[in-house]
């Protein structure tokens, strides 16, 4: 269903195909070249969103900064005029509607393949530091991305970048500001700040399943899944094992590391831009705990509540500070 709205995109593709266009589209998100994106992006971005509310006493941080930072960091990444912003994030919206309208989904990525065509065009003759000159420069053994598979990818950002990214930072904050130990404890020492992370995106990543097909007769823990069968892989489920984490339900940044979590996937498949997702939520942190001096959750509105089934989020934290 994804390719009705995103085309030939690599999210889709098996080995040998998978195999050979993601050693390349890795060549664009090592960490050394997403370090750079840091100061370039990210930071004026999220420096950006923090001033109005600064001085406020008081902010819904989903509604006033979650909810926006990665998609203005996309937005700068793809350098989008002000104009465009809001028809752009219209059509990547409506790419994600395959499952009931497809004639929609599909002309959304038509329209948004003839702009990434033009952009793509554009950054191969001048390349800047920016994600798609990363993509268009990208080399391995001589070999470069095809521009429909290039496309493609450009077509999941702000799906795959910008909502997720804005999700785990929400969840993130919810553990924190509910445990305000915990919260304490990482304002006072910002080197607990990669755990709360990890623990953040394990106790509630931003997507909960994985949709797959069987390409063979198995079996899975004594139970058979005969070849062509759709599986749900609940990664939710998985990253709460009680046989590999104590007392999983449970929120806390001080958990004994070493055991991964499954927000980020397995395997071939693992998520190329995991560098970029922690850079984001961890400036995200650094600047609310920077700029709003003593962060709590406000006590006279309603508590923050993660809602959803597969793409999961708090609709509003409302929060005081002084």
């Amino acid at each position: 269903m994804l390719g009705h709205g995103f085309g030939h995109t690599v999210t889709t593709m098996d080995a040998p195909e998978h195999t050979q266009f993601r050693r390349i589209f890795q060549r664009a998100f090592l960490p050394n070249v997403v370090a750079q994106w840091g100061d370039s992006f990210v930071q004026p971005v999220v420096d950006e969103l923090i001033k109005p509310i600064i001085g406020a006493g008081k902010a819904d941080l989903v509604k006033d900064f979650t909810s926006l930072f990665p998609f203005h960091i996309i937005y700068r990444q793809l350098g989008l005029p002000a104009r465009d912003i809001k028809i752009f994030h219209k059509l990547a919206v409506a790419l994600t509607v395959a499952g009931v309208d497809v004639a929609k989904a599909a002309e959304a990525g038509s329209k948004l393949g003839a702009f990434y065509e033009a952009l793509t065009e554009a950054r191969f003759a001048e390349p800047g530091i920016d994600l798609v000159s990363a993509l268009t420069q990208a080399e391995v053994d001589g070999d470069r991305l095809p521009k429909d598979v290039l496309i493609s990818f450009l077509r999941q950002l702000i799906n795959a970048a910008g909502d997720t990214t804005y999700r785990g930072t929400s969840n993130l904050l919810v553990g924190l500001l509910t445990n305000p130990d915990q919260l304490e404890a990482l304002r006072r020492d910002r080197s607990l700040l990669p755990a709360a992370i990890e623990e953040g995106l394990r106790w509630e990543g931003p997507v909960m399943i994985g949709f797959r097909m069987a390409t063979r007769d198995t079996e899975l823990d004594r139970t058979a899944i005969p070849k062509g069968s759709a599986i749900h892989v609940v990664n939710g489920s998985a990253s709460r094992d009680p046989n590999r984490y104590e007392d999983p339900d449970r929120f806390n940044i001080f958990r004994k590391p070493g055991i991964r979590h499954m927000s980020f996937a397995y395997g071939a498949h693992v998520c190329i831009g995991q560098h970029l997702a922690r850079l984001e939520m961890a400036r995200a942190i650094n600047v609310l705990l920077d700029r709003l001096p003593n962060l709590r959750l406000d006590p006279d509105m309603p508590q923050p509540q993660i809602c959803g089934c597969n793409m999961r989020h708090p609709p509003h934290i409302h929060v005081r500070f002084d």
